[in-house]
């Protein structure tokens, strides 16, 4: 059970990362990355928006800092070892 919780923990962080760095870049949706994009695209707009809708956007003159998958990534790192003590 623990070493199955430690590679969801992985997987997702790993996920979440790819994620982040994959919304930087403009890639055509029918290009095998472009899907990839498109499918952690609608997992994590699916997590973040609940964060997105409490916590607005930072402004930073003409752009936006969006700070929802900097809460994400320290909630997640928050839970994970209590988690992990409780279960293993």
């Amino acid at each position: 059970m623990c070493s199955l919780l430690a590679l969801t923990y992985k997987l997702f962080s790993y996920s979440l990362f790819l994620w982040i760095i994959l919304s930087w870049v403009q890639v055509p949706y029918n290009h095998p990355i472009g899907q990839i994009k498109g499918i952690l695209d609608q997992f994590y707009n699916r997590i973040l928006g609940p964060i997105r809708s409490s916590i607005p956007m930072v402004r930073i003159g003409m752009a936006g800092l969006d700070l929802s998958p900097i809460i994400l990534i320290l909630a997640v790192n928050f839970i994970y070892p209590r988690v992990m003590g409780f279960i293993c």
